[in-house]
């Protein structure tokens, strides 16, 4: 029950994940990045041999390999020749269950990580979805930074990082997916011959406390010099993904900011021309996650923009969804539906999805017919019921000094907070 199988022979190729229920959630609190640390070190290879020889064995086996860490799960992926699966998966036990933790490998990786941060603050829209977070979320474990920052970094060191793993990993639940041209039972084979035997995670309550929403509409201003260019979010939380409001809602924000047609895009982008992209984002986890505008308008159109897009929330939320916007969101999502699970490792990345991440198996069975039931009155209710058009956080990366009194004066704004770009 905890490996999964898609088989498929269009191709002399297999993909391989093992897929762990542990992320940045599992961070210390002032060890922020530590889940993230922990996974690039395992990347660096199993114990005996060097990273050089690591690379080098994959290279001869016809493979590549990452692993990604997310807020709730790390991801071992691996791509190989058909012919060479066998080896590939004792190389992957050997990396996920006897990695070498080194320290020389891990000053290094330290360093990459301090390095990346300050390459951030060149990214405006990074530094933008950062600041959202934070203050959307505050002190709430959804207001991490996954990669940390320059103050977590320093109490990081190469024994929290195999204390981490010790604790989280060494002995920890995982699941096992395989695509490509296999057949189910002598996967089945080769994995109880290489790999521990598999523990899938216990459906459990999430232990995460609910999100809450600050009263009011806030204003922060990352204080960057000389930008012409603004990069502006402007949200509030949405859902979860066990909610009953989710899909219809889904629906809703698709035809409101979804989409090249949506209004916000429209009118944002089409009649007035302050933001090449004009967008809305839907997120859902355990607890509420954010629900999100971005643009990116120049300085001098930067706070009309934050008024006209607080003036389509309004009438969105308050007025709902034409007929005809509803519709074409409708077909949108279901047409674009089949590119997500079009080849068989997006078919496998869903199955694991759903038993990774608590999602009910009904999103992926019958995700078209969630999506072609509901109605206006369902996404209208929805929409009300989750989005808050007075509860805002408005992030704008812009320089303070010509924008903060014109976002000062934006209707409802009850504080305006200016930080600079470099302490973010």
């Amino acid at each position: 029950m905890s490996i999964f199988v898609e088989s498929s022979d269009v191709l002399p190729l297999v993909d391989l994940e093992i897929a762990l229920p542990v992320g940045s959630l599992q961070d210390p609190a002032g060890q922020e990045g530590l889940a993230q640390l922990t996974g690039h070190l395992m990347r660096r290879g199993p114990r005996g041999l060097s990273q050089e020889r690591f690379e080098d064995r994959l290279a001869s086996l016809g493979a590549r390999m990452s692993v990604e860490v997310s807020m709730r799960s790390t991801r071992v992926r691996a791509t190989v020749l058909r012919r060479n699966l066998e080896p590939l998966l004792a190389l992957l036990a050997d990396v996920v269950w006897q990695p070498a933790l080194r320290g020389s490998d891990f000053s290094k990786l330290k360093r990459r990580a301090a390095a990346a941060l300050t390459s951030r603050l060149d990214d405006d829209q990074a530094l933008g979805a950062v600041c959202f977070r934070e203050a959307l979320f505050g002190e709430h474990p959804y207001g991490r930074t996954l990669s940390g920052d320059t103050d977590s970094l320093a109490r990081i060191g190469i024994q929290q990082v195999k204390d981490f793993y010790d604790r989280n990993i060494a002995k920890g639940a995982f699941l096992v997916g395989v695509a490509g041209d296999v057949a189910d039972t002598e996967v089945r084979s080769l994995i109880a011959s290489h790999f521990p035997k598999a523990r899938r995670a216990k459906k459990k309550r999430s232990d995460v406390p609910a999100t809450r929403s600050r009263r009011g509409r806030h204003v922060v201003i990352v204080d960057k010099p000389e930008r012409t260019q603004t990069q502006l979010l402007i949200g509030t939380l949405g859902a979860r993904t066990r909610d009953r409001n989710l899909f219809p809602l889904l629906v809703s924000n698709t035809a409101f900011g979804g989409t090249f047609s949506g209004p916000l895009m429209q009118q944002v982008r089409g009649v007035r021309g302050w933001s090449y992209g004009a967008y809305s984002r839907l997120l859902h986890s355990t607890q509420r996650d954010a629900w999100y505008m971005s643009t990116a308008p120049a300085a001098e159109y930067s706070a009309d923009c934050a008024a006209l897009q607080l003036e389509l929330l309004e009438h969105w939320v308050g007025g709902g969804t034409k007929n005809t916007d509803l519709r074409f969101a409708q077909r949108y999502l279901i047409n674009s539906h089949c590119f997500d699970r079009d080849t068989a490792s997006k078919r496998l990345e869903a199955r694991l999805d759903l038993e990774l991440l608590d999602i009910p198996r009904s999103y992926v069975e019958k995700y078209d017919q969630l999506v072609a039931r509901v109605t206006k009155q369902q996404a209208d209710e929805a929409t009300r019921a989750r989005i808050s058009d007075k509860d805002l956080i408005i992030v704008v990366v812009a320089t303070a000094s010509e924008v903060a009194s014109s976002f000062e004066r934006l209707p409802g704004v009850r504080s305006v907070e200016i930080v600079p770009f470099d302490r973010t």
